[in-house]
């Protein structure tokens, strides 16, 4: 029998549940890989391209040490919710996982753990390291632009590169580009150029990292090194499978200095003034937003089918910054 602390394991399988399939090709994924160590619980799941593993201590010594299964992973996750209790008590035996507290018991069916794919092997190669904070921001910033069709793998995840002192996350589709970088730390003239399928750089957004001031390890590994391994600041570890074909040579359309011009708008005018055109745009055959800057006050306006709509951002004059080229 093993003690918990019910808000640690609930953190955890929440966690572990981003990497649980909604819809299992193999009924194995729909559990998590539960093991007893050394004082700790080692919780993995994995859906094959992804595979999560987080430690928690114990909350009092365990009985049983030499624990290991698979527990259907939302299910336990679903109990571990509704229960108020500051601690757990799990016992694992004869196939059944039971959970009890607040004088209730909940057994859950166990399977043999043989059948659950094992870590990837292999050489282990750090690559550098990433700000946990500035890591976040960039996934989210440029995960809208990845594309939605599965066929093309160059621009359905993201490109991962890490230079020096700095990182880069760069997501496109063929028609958007988001670039966005902060702090790097690697050892000498080390870099790194990654694909990150869409789905491992989803779940790294969703790890917690929007306010984490600490770093994360980046690593590669396999017999081919064709995984990405990052190690959060908590001793969590996420593997993912690397992303298959070329690229795009993003860098040929980014925008090269010396600047003509650079115009600033305010935010919230820019999303109210798109709102308006979004109705419009949406009925093109290729929906699309002109953004006239040749003009004062500067516009931003579509057509389609003969309807013409406009929108000046007249309020945002004297928050324009233009900076002419020498």
């Amino acid at each position: 029998m093993s003690v918990i602390n019910t808000n640690q394991l609930k953190s955890a399988l929440e966690r572990l549940c981003l990497v649980v399939p909604k819809r299992a090709t193999l009924p194995v994924l729909e559990n998590l890989r539960w093991r007893a160590a050394k004082g700790h619980l080692e919780l993995t799941a994995t859906d094959l391209d992804n595979r999560l593993h987080i430690s928690i201590p114990f909350a009092g010594e365990a009985v049983d040490s030499d624990v290991d299964a698979l527990v259907p992973a939302k299910k336990l996750c679903q109990l571990v919710k509704t229960e108020s209790a500051p601690s757990l008590k799990i016992r694992i035996r004869n196939g059944k996982c039971e959970v009890s507290a607040n004088k209730r018991t909940v057994v859950l069916s166990c399977a043999d753990p043989n059948s659950f794919p094992e870590t990837p092997d292999g050489e282990l190669k750090p690559q550098g390291q990433v700000l946990g904070s500035a890591f976040d921001a960039a996934l989210r910033r440029a995960l809208f632009c990845v594309s939605t069709e599965s066929g093309r793998y160059s621009t359905n995840g993201l490109r991962l590169e890490l230079r020096g002192s700095v990182f880069r996350v760069v997501g496109t589709d063929g028609h958007r580009l988001s670039v966005a970088e902060g702090t790097a730390r690697t050892e000498g003239s080390s870099t790194l150029s990654a694909l990150l399928l869409h789905s491992g750089a989803t779940i790294l957004s969703r790890l917690g990292l929007a306010d984490e001031p600490r770093w994360v390890e980046c690593s590669t590994c396999g017999s081919e090194q064709e995984f990405n391994l990052f190690v959060l600041p908590d001793g969590t570890q996420l593997i993912t499978r690397r992303g298959q074909g070329q690229f795009p040579n993003y860098e040929n359309v980014l925008p090269k200095a010396p600047l003509e011009a650079r115009v600033v708008f305010r935010r919230d005018e820019l999303l109210e003034g798109l709102a308006k055109l979004s109705p419009t745009a949406r009925k093109a055959e290729v929906p699309a937003v002109k953004l006239e800057l040749s003009h004062s006050p500067v516009s931003i306006k579509t057509e389609n089918d003969g309807t013409a709509n406009s929108v000046a951002l007249e309020s945002s004059l004297s928050r324009i910054i233009v900076c002419k080229g020498n």
